[in-house]
């Protein structure tokens, strides 16, 4: 459509496009919407690209005239609309999003502020998007880092500012960019925060904390998932023994699989008695993605002796970890068969060799060797098998298509 032919004032003076959708600054100078707002937005200016004026009201008044205008034009130089122009959107009032940040950071206004801010951006998507550029994710995080234990506890009835600032940085929906810049900004002590949350706070919060700590720690390095605190074990295992919300069980799961390998973190899960956790919701369930994670994780916890020594102790680890094979999944098979690898590779007493055949974990493995199992649980079950054949031979539930 660019041509002599165009009008000059349906140039947008910073994309030298014609306008899509024209918006009119308070210094009476109209401009795209997507360019204006990158420039006040996005780079944070707070100037006029064109009259170089300081903005005191940032707010964005369509230009309908002129879309009309523009709209009419198209029209005329086709029969029909070729250029999709989009609606007019919602005028944005950048005002009033820095009067909210002020009183986000006083104490006796901040409730109000922060539920105010969660409606902003639950009415729509861009306001979700000027909210996050504007800097108010490591606001909200540095005002969590900075509430102590006693104040997140929802014991003292006193959580409720917690809560709001939990929903505000749920319902932004981070984006991987600005989850590790709030964690950069305070050297990683929101993750200590979030870990408090996770073990005191309210019921909602715990969900959102979780909900939250899962995606930091898809995005952020290997330094930050070192030496974590067990408050984070501790409120893992508490949501997963409550089981009040399948989003935080699987949340929590994902944590553990992404920590867990790093540092002391393993030892400070068996702590937190994750182990017994996992081996009692095991038995419970046979949705997939559940019992692949699960399984994941104590193949991880069980590769070290503390783990193992808490998976025997429980009187159920062996035939839920068994019953899983040929029954989930082939990467559930995959995890199961090494788990049962690690204790039978590492405990050699006769009780556990025993329990595996009257639960029937020898007999899974036969059938792992036998079927259309991977090639990776195929050869984790012969070596299982292989450890103990003499033991195991000498039962009568041993299958006797094996002897030889």
């Amino acid at each position: 459509m660019d041509g002599p032919d165009i009008p000059p004032f349906f140039i947008c003076p910073i994309s030298l496009q014609i306008m899509k959708d024209p918006v009119t600054l308070s210094t009476g100078i109209t401009y795209d919407r997507e360019s204006i707002d990158r420039w006040l937005f996005r780079y944070k200016h707070n100037t006029c690209p064109v009259t170089k004026q300081p903005l005191d009201n940032h707010t964005l008044t369509p230009n309908s005239t002129l879309l009309r205008l523009i709209q009419s034009w198209h029209l005329l130089k086709s029969s029909k609309l070729i250029l999709a122009v989009d609606p007019p959107r919602p005028t944005f009032d950048l005002s009033l999003l820095h009067d909210l940040i002020n009183k986000v950071r006083e104490p006796e206004s901040q409730i109000k502020s922060l539920r105010s801010i969660k409606l902003l951006i639950q009415d729509n998507e861009n306001n979700r998007r000027y909210v996050e550029e504007s800097g108010i994710p490591s606001l909200i995080a540095s005002l969590v880092t900075e509430t102590s234990p006693q104040e997140i506890s929802h014991l003292n009835g006193n959580s409720t500012t917690i809560e709001e600032f939990m929903n505000v940085l749920f319902h932004l929906k981070l984006s991987p960019e600005t989850l590790e810049k709030i964690v950069e900004d305070n050297n990683g002590k929101i993750i200590r925060s979030l870990s408090s949350i996770l073990q005191l706070g309210s019921f909602q919060a715990r969900i959102h904390a979780a909900l939250l700590l899962k995606s930091i720690f898809k995005v952020v390095g290997e330094n930050y998932k070192m030496e974590l605190h067990s408050d984070l074990f501790d409120g893992i295992a508490e949501i997963l023994k409550d089981q009040n919300s399948n989003r935080a069980t699987t949340a929590t799961l994902s944590i553990l699989i992404s920590v867990t390998p790093f540092g002391r973190n393993r030892i400070r899960a068996i702590e937190a008695g994750i182990v017994p956790v996992l081996v009692e919701l095991l038995a419970e369930t046979n949705e997939r993605r559940s019992c692949e994670s699960m399984l994941v994780v104590l193949e991880i916890l069980c590769g070290w002796s503390d783990g193992r020594s808490a998976f025997l102790a429980h009187p159920a680890s062996v035939a839920a970890v068994s019953s899983k094979i040929l029954r989930v999944s082939q990467l559930a098979n995959e995890r199961a068969v090494k788990v049962l690898l690690l204790v039978c590779r590492y405990c050699m007493g006769g009780e556990i060799l025993k329990e595996m055949v009257e639960v029937g974990g020898v007999t899974k493995l036969c059938m792992v060797v036998q079927g259309s199992c991977s090639r990776k649980a195929k050869e984790k079950a012969k070596e299982i098998l292989g450890l103990h054949f003499r033991t195991w031979k000498k039962s009568p539930c041993f299958p006797s298509c094996l002897l030889p």
